[in-house]
């Protein structure tokens, strides 16, 4: 750092700054010395840069002590409505005091301000990261200017703008699904969708299970029910003329079913995509909510610590795997069927 110091002419915390890309440089000068790095062959020390930026987050604490979480289309008192939304805040909150962090959280239809309001509101409380929370009733945009923010963000419905994110693996999650399914004994495998169309979860959970079906017998393929056809009636059709020995599907589906009087697990068997919905102890995965919102915080850390701020050059998206959960709603059947869909040794 001292050679690329006396290389361009400026100090050598200049060129630490510089390194860091840290606004403090003018991003011309930025430019210079990371070119001049590259021709002299700089390469850092990743051990002690670490260590650095420990010490360097250590100091900063008290200045960057408050993570804003931000709520857009619930209320603070309709929280316990909605248990992902729960497990998400709760897995922010944690690492956030792990890592000596307090935590904002904004209700926007509590607070009912603008977007530039907001950001006014952020800025003047000295907030530089940010979580954006998954909208409950679908996708949208967070409109909000987040030029000087970093931003992440807890699955796939946040569209715009394109932002760092951590999200649940709904493809390993049918995978593992259906494997297990398979491995005791079923045989006719049924899967009602019921994510919307042109969603993420819609169009892996899908692609995951027509795999499936073009490794099965043309006799055992039964079409997945979509969500415009879920209900009382489109259900009943569906299982009349398909007859499925066991369903893939979520607690709404669970509940249709027991109430057209099938037994579980005795007579249909049932595999739940999303255990936090409450339908009793279903087998099923389990979404692990908590650690998706730790591991969106953790991106916001990293571009905090990186002063990587705004809409990112190339966003991240980190996939959180699920885990299966033995339940009450599956029972070996019969001989195991040797089916793989997950990427093994």
């Amino acid at each position: 750092m001292r050679d690329l110091a006396k290389e361009v002419g400026v100090s050598v915390s200049a060129v630490s700054l510089a390194l860091r890309n840290s606004p403090k440089v003018s991003e011309k000068k930025r430019e210079e010395i990371h070119r001049a790095a590259e021709r002299i062959g700089y390469i850092k020390d990743g051990r002690v840069a670490e260590l650095m930026e420990h010490m360097r987050t250590f100091r900063s604490r008290e200045r960057l002590s408050t993570i804003a979480v931000i709520i857009s289309d619930i209320r603070k008192s309709e929280l316990e409505k909605y248990p992902r939304m729960v497990s998400l805040t709760s897995g922010v909150e944690e690492e956030a005091k792990k890592n000596g962090y307090g935590v904002d959280f904004m209700y926007l239809k509590d607070i009912r301000v603008s977007p530039k309001r907001l950001r006014d509101i952020l800025v003047a409380r000295g907030i530089k990261g940010i979580v954006v929370m998954p909208f409950q009733t679908g996708v949208g945009r967070f409109e909000m200017d987040i030029t000087g923010f970093c931003v992440s963000t807890p699955g796939y419905s946040i569209l715009k703008p394109t932002i760092n994110r951590a999200c649940p693996n709904f493809l390993q999650m049918m995978d593992e699904l259906l494997e297990q399914v398979c491995r005791l004994g079923y045989r006719r495998v049924g899967f009602i969708m019921t994510y919307g169309s042109g969603g993420i979860g819609h169009k892996l959970y899908s692609s995951s299970f027509l795999f499936y079906s073009t490794l099965i017998d043309e006799s055992l393929r039964i079409p997945i029910l979509r969500r415009r056809d879920v209900g009382v009636v489109g259900i009943q059709k569906w299982m009349d003329k398909y007859k499925p020995d066991v369903v893939v599907s979520s607690g709404m589906v669970y509940r249709i079913l027991e109430n057209l009087g099938y037994r579980m697990p005795e007579k249909l068997g049932f595999a739940s995509l999303e255990l936090s919905d409450d339908h009793g102890q279903a087998s099923g995965v389990d979404h692990r909510y908590e650690f998706v919102g730790s591991e969106a915080l953790k991106l916001t850390f990293s571009d905090i610590n990186l002063n990587h701020s705004g809409i990112p050059e190339n966003p991240k998206v980190v996939l959180v795997d699920s885990h299966f959960r033995e339940g009450n709603t599956l029972r070996k059947v019969g001989r195991a069927r040797p089916i793989k869909l997950r990427a093994t040794k």
